[in-house]
């Protein structure tokens, strides 16, 4: 059982684990002739951890009406993967746009991930069931395991439920985005671990700033005994950041991980801002896996 959210923050931590490198981007127009409808990115932290640069790519208002947005996005992109090298370019749409959706689709994007923003504002801990397990912040001691389980543990997500994409370097992503914080001195950032010493069964990274929980990234041992052992996370996750002054708490949920749906559902929280990822993959790409045959037979126009 997992949570994931995917927060496309400014700066992020290197996987360099010699020393701390803060990374920034700066997103540019990607068409000349409509500067503010579509800007890019390459990120330099996904491609410290792929070993090849991706993008991402942010959509703002209508797309323009005298050309064929998907024929000139698909143009635009092509130019700008063969001069940044970019082999996957990233996008989200609002999940209820199915006017975007079908045209980045036109454009060659293919959708990876739906996602829901969970929300449950107050956070009231009488309203939790029963205290049954020691959620604790991370020490030294759990750091084998909790690595073990972020590389072991994760199913969901964009990396994840993209077919063209390597399953062990999404695993890898998100291996690294524990490490990172684990290795945080960012007071707000939190790494709390389900059960004793030793006998860790899952983990939560949670970031609460202004009063709000976000819950970033957690699992559960997916060799655990417990059938309940992600219920418990979840509950005493919430019960711990409301400890930690946290009057309400969000994350970001894929849509098809419907275990975790239901354990926040029955937990209290409401669901708003659906959201599709899509990916569009550069042709020919020596990092990513062969299309499906069913992507090939898809046409464009």
């Amino acid at each position: 059982m997992e949570i994931l959210v995917e927060n496309n923050v400014r700066c992020l931590l290197s996987c360099d684990s010699r020393r701390t490198v803060v990374f920034s981007v700066e997103y540019q127009p990607l068409l000349d002739s409509h500067p503010d409808w579509a800007k890019i990115a390459c990120l330099p932290w996904d491609e410290a951890i792929f070993g090849f640069p991706v993008a991402d790519l942010r959509l703002a208002g209508d797309p323009p009406l005298e050309t064929n947005p998907s024929v000139a996005l698909r143009e635009a992109l092509d130019a700008f993967c063969a001069q940044t090298k970019s082999e996957l370019v990233s996008v989200r749409a609002d999940g209820a746009d199915t006017a975007a959706q079908a045209m980045l689709i036109a454009a060659g994007f293919l959708p990876v991930d739906f996602s829901l923003l969970a929300l449950i504002q107050p956070l009231k801990p009488e309203s939790l069931p029963p205290h049954r397990f020691t959620m604790r912040p991370a020490g030294p001691e759990d750091h084998k395991a909790i690595l073990h389980i972020a590389e072991s543990a994760f199913a969901f997500g964009r990396y994840h439920g993209d077919p063209r994409f390597p399953r062990y370097m999404a695993n890898r992503r998100y291996l690294q985005w524990v490490r990172n914080a684990l290795d945080t001195a960012d007071q707000d950032d939190h790494v709390l671990v389900l059960g004793r010493p030793n006998a860790v069964l899952g983990f939560m990274n949670v970031v609460i700033r202004d009063g709000n929980a976000d819950l970033r990234l957690g699992a559960v041992d997916p060799e655990n005994e417990i059938g309940f052992a992600g219920f418990a996370l979840y509950a005493e996750t919430l019960r711990a950041a409301h400890s930690l002054s946290a009057r309400s708490a969000s994350a970001r949920i894929a849509a098809a991980n419907t275990r975790v749906m239901n354990v926040c559902a029955s937990l209290g929280y409401r669901f708003f801002s659906p959201e599709t990822t899509l990916h569009w993959h550069v042709p020919n790409s020596s990092h990513l896996l062969p299309a499906p045959i069913s992507l090939h037979q898809r046409t464009f126009t």
